[in-house]
């Protein structure tokens, strides 16, 4: 999850930088994910992590143990 979380807020702030010379309110997407990293170290939360963590790929899949079970007793 620390990678996805890296990821989206390098890409956040790389396209609000990129943008901003073009379109100045861009750069208050940096400033919005910068301002939100701070929170996140200060507190020990991330809004980015809650969010990504209800994407698809990243629910826990059901497991059954009763055939690793069974192969691992013979």
């Amino acid at each position: 999850m620390d990678r996805q979380v890296r990821l989206a807020a390098g890409t956040l702030v790389l396209t609000g930088l990129i943008v901003g010379p073009r379109w100045n309110a861009a750069r208050w997407l940096s400033a919005g994910v910068a301002g939100g990293l701070v929170f996140s170290a200060l507190t020990n939360t991330c809004g980015i992590a809650k969010i990504l963590a209800k994407l698809p790929h990243n629910q826990p899949k059901a497991t059954d143990l009763d055939d690793p079970l069974t192969a691992l007793t013979g």
